[in-house]
């Protein structure tokens, strides 16, 4: 297969044959699996990581703060240890890497995959064994979670799937990764020491460029639910008149690209936070995206803008329009996959998006 993140047609393949247990062919993406939460879980001290060679269980004897529910809602910024219902025995080929779904992404509900012995969040090694944890933590208002529900997903590889600078050129020209709103493609711009396609701040082209919100305890949400009203939540940001607004410390905000993404069938693409050099914010929790986002099945579709979940660090940060806000890494897959996003097979909760969106737990219009 050589050094590629694994297409569904092969992840489906890890199921048949025991790597991934207690999973369901109902939890295939195009380009990556969703784990679901069991019903164990605790409220922790802190936050913890193992260190090598260290068992999960042995931590929870003595990072317990007390044991949890699924019929509490988690606490504003309480940190939670969930067991997921999926175990792994992968080959010794192949490891894995995770990351928020996008809806719980945009709820500023933070996951952090734990495995046993591995001193490092959301990443499993070749050849792992063992039971996989969730660390949960609700930053911008408590949340209800029932059994099953999938907060985050994990891709799979056998190598490093990264486009290296000359591949990445070749295929962006072949293909047009990004694209205006015109479907007109873009230059490919990178920026010095930064491994992906840079992206940048849409604050003009909609009435609403975006939405935040502040951590409060005097509202929940219902993560079954999808009649939330999101005014309850959330306040929208109406265009600035002169492209630009105050990131206020410790609010979330949910904003959108100015360039319009397109993944072909054989490649995923994963989202990075920016380096802190380039601002003091992070951009984006849920950092993949499938095959066939913003492209469709044969290249029909022109791009879709990808949408941001960002925070500020420690401080005050003036956004502006066309800011530099995010990188788009490119990886390569073991074969083009058979399910795209948008596939009517799938549920895709955000593949019409044309600008900042919230999560599917809010009703529209």
């Amino acid at each position: 297969m050589g050094s590629a993140a694994l297409a569904i047609q092969h992840i489906r393949e890890l199921l048949r044959h025991g790597a991934v247990r207690e999973a369901d062919e109902g939890s295939l993406q195009p380009s990556s699996l969703d784990l679901s939460v069991s019903g164990e879980l605790y409220r922790m001290r802190g936050s913890f990581l193992p260190q090598p060679g260290e068992k999960i269980r042995d931590i929870l004897k003595r990072g317990i703060l007390f044991p949890a529910s699924l019929t509490q809602p988690l606490e504003l910024n309480g940190i939670y240890w969930i067991r997921l219902n999926e175990l792994l025995d992968l080959p010794s080929g192949v490891f894995g890497t995770t990351n928020n779904k996008s809806s719980s992404g945009r709820i500023n509900l933070q996951t952090r995959l734990i495995a046993n012995g591995v001193p490092a969040f959301d990443y499993v090694p070749r050849g792992y064994r063992g039971e996989l944890w969730l660390e949960v933590t609700p930053k911008s208002f408590p949340v209800r979670l029932g059994y099953g529900e999938r907060l985050n997903q994990m891709r799979f590889f056998t190598g490093n799937a990264h486009l290296e600078a000359d591949e990445l050129r070749r295929e962006y020209a072949r293909y047009g990764f990004l694209r205006d709103a015109d479907g007109v493609a873009l230059p490919l711009r990178k920026l010095a020491n930064q491994p992906g396609i840079s992206m940048t701040l849409d604050l003009t082209s909609h009435d609403v460029v975006g939405y935040r919100c502040g951590p409060t305890m005097g509202r929940m949400l219902d993560y079954a639910r999808r009649d939330h009203d999101p005014r309850e939540f959330f306040e929208p940001i109406v265009r600035p008149p002169d492209g630009q607004f105050v990131m206020r410390r410790g609010e979330f905000y949910i904003l959108a690209t100015k360039e319009f993404l397109r993944v072909p069938r054989e490649f995923a693409a994963e989202m990075l936070p920016y380096d802190v050099t380039m601002g003091e914010f992070r951009s984006h929790y849920a950092g993949f995206f499938d095959p066939g986002w913003g492209y469709g099945r044969e290249g029909e579709t022109m791009g879709t803008p990808a949408v941001l979940e960002v925070f500020t660090h420690d401080r005050d940060f003036v956004l502006r329009d066309g800011q530099p806000v995010c990188q788009m890494v490119f990886e390569r897959l073991t074969a083009p996959s058979e399910i795209c996003y948008g596939d009517a097979s799938l549920v895709s909760n955000y593949y019409r998006q044309t600008g900042p969106r919230l999560s599917k737990h809010f009703k529209i219009g």
